[in-house]
């Protein structure tokens, strides 16, 4: 069998399978071709095609429907639709249901060929994008085989799947990054962007523009637009480290976000969506900091409904928490020392919890 890409042209004139089959063979595909969405179906059930020609008008199943139903595949084929009457609005239906490209007829030759050549670089782009996720993953995994670890690993087990908010409490170097990367790593949002922002090196006056952004001219120094990180972070996780350190005027903005998903960047008025899940880490007890009263200028309560509304998410996925540092049964979402995961063929040493031996 040729060992090339495996290439499939779904096309009910004979000679439009031919001509395609010939000229991509000759280019070092190994190409089948069926004159049927149900036969193209059936054959891509293999999952080992790189590259589907899809024609738009086909008896029976039409080629828009045989698109959707190979994206739904765990390893969806790269699909470039043909028409011979196209329109505008199939090109863009077709767009949306995730084929690769469009082409009409008659068929340019060396424009397949080209389609097709950036089509197979892009799916192997991905799988391999895929593959250092995988990676990524597995490195920030919480290792160990004490009590504590294995509880904490639990918590992450359960709280990861959720779009909870979430608190991590825990001293400098216990771990606060590396568990809110594995519960990104382990949540539906992993495929999306992790972006840290740690609160404490950013200067007050700054804080706004980094979480929300800025346009030119809105500051001294705002020489062009500038995306800020709830923005990047839109669609997978934002990480608010020392979270603590945050001013309780910038928290109070915070939370708006995280109650409507809604923000405004520095010096516009124009209102800005997104979906982020928030994890915030601390290393300060703020149920002290909130009983001894908010510092002067911030409102008395902010910091307070800030708190309640980060735990809120984990406490009600799993109100059985332990405060793993000490042992002590008194429910706070996450707590205890963990370790990166070894990369492959190098040795590492890691700090387990006191008592976790």
């Amino acid at each position: 069998m040729n060992p090339g890409p495996h290439l499939l042209v779904v096309d009910d004139e004979a000679g439009i399978r031919e001509s395609l089959s010939s000229i991509l063979e000759d280019e070092g595909y190994y190409v089948e071709a069926v004159g049927s969405a149900e036969e193209a179906l059936e054959r891509a059930a293999a999952g080992d095609l790189e590259v589907v020609l899809l024609d738009v008008w086909l008896p029976g199943i039409d080629g828009l429907e045989a698109l959707s139903r190979l994206q739904a595949s765990p390893r969806p084929p790269a699909v470039i639709m043909i028409s011979g009457h196209g329109t505008i609005e199939t090109a863009v239906r077709a767009t949306k249901l995730g084929a690769f490209d469009f082409i009409e007829k008659p068929l340019s030759l060396e424009k397949i060929i080209v389609l097709v050549r950036n089509a197979i670089q892009q799916r192997r782009l991905e799988d391999e994008n895929q593959v250092l996720r995988s990676e990524l993953g597995y490195r920030y995994q919480v290792i160990g085989d004490s009590v504590p670890m294995k509880a904490l690993r639990q918590q992450i087990a359960v709280t990861a799947p959720t779009n909870g908010r979430v608190l991590i409490y825990g001293e400098s170097g216990t771990g606060k990054e590396l568990v809110a990367r594995a519960l990104h790593a382990a949540s539906l949002r992993s495929k999306g962007p992790f972006v840290e922002v740690n609160c404490a090196a950013i200067p007050e006056e700054l804080i706004e523009s980094e979480l929300f952004g800025h346009i030119k001219g809105s500051f001294t120094g705002a020489t062009e637009d500038k995306i800020g990180k709830f923005q990047k972070a839109d669609g997978g996780t934002l990480f608010l480290d020392e979270i603590g350190d945050m001013s309780l005027r910038t928290q109070s903005k915070v939370l708006r976000v995280l109650e409507e998903q809604r923000f405004e960047r520095v010096g516009s008025n124009a209102t800005l969506s997104v979906d982020v899940r928030v994890i915030a880490a601390t290393n300060k007890h703020l149920e002290q900091e909130i009983a001894r009263g908010a510092p002067q200028g911030g409102h008395p309560h902010a910091g307070k409904i800030f708190l309640e509304r980060i735990q809120l998410g984990l406490r009600k996925e799993n109100a059985r928490a332990k405060r793993l540092r000490h042992g002590n049964p008194h429910p706070l979402p996450l707590a205890g020392k963990c370790s990166r995961a070894p990369k492959p063929r190098r040795a590492a040493r890691h700090r387990l919890p006191p008592g976790a031996h």
